[in-house]
C-alpha cells in the first residue's frame, strides 16, 4: 500500500480498518479544499486499507487536491429520516 502524508494538521482521518459488515454500502466524501464538492463512493470499490490511508489518497475531481477530504458513512441508507419519531 502506498503511503501519503496528511496534507494539513487540522484534518482528522478515521483510523482502523474498514468494517464492510456494518450494514453500510456507501460512504460520503466531502472536499475540505473547495468546500462545495462531494461524492458518494461504494465501499466495495475501496481497497482493503485502513481509513487513514484511503482518505489520504482520495482526490477531489473539482479542485484536484489530494487527501483534503472528510469521509463519513451514509446514514441515509440505514435510517429513514422521513419517518417521524413518536
Amino acid at each position: 500500500m502506498p503511503w501519503r502524508r496528511k496534507p494539513a494538521r487540522h484534518l482528522r482521518y478515521w483510523t482502523g480498518p474498514v468494517d464492510r459488515n456494518a450494514g453500510f454500502k456507501t460512504v460520503l466524501v466531502f472536499c475540505v479544499g473547495c468546500q462545495h464538492h462531494n461524492a458518494r463512493l461504494r465501499l466495495a470499490d475501496l481497497p482493503d486499507w485502513d481509513w487513514y490511508d484511503i482518505s489520504a489518497h482520495l482526490k477531489c475531481t473539482a479542485c484536484g487536491k489530494v487527501g483534503w477530504v472528510d469521509t463519513r458513512v451514509d446514514w441515509g441508507e440505514v435510517i429513514d429520516f422521513a419517518k417521524r419519531v413518536g
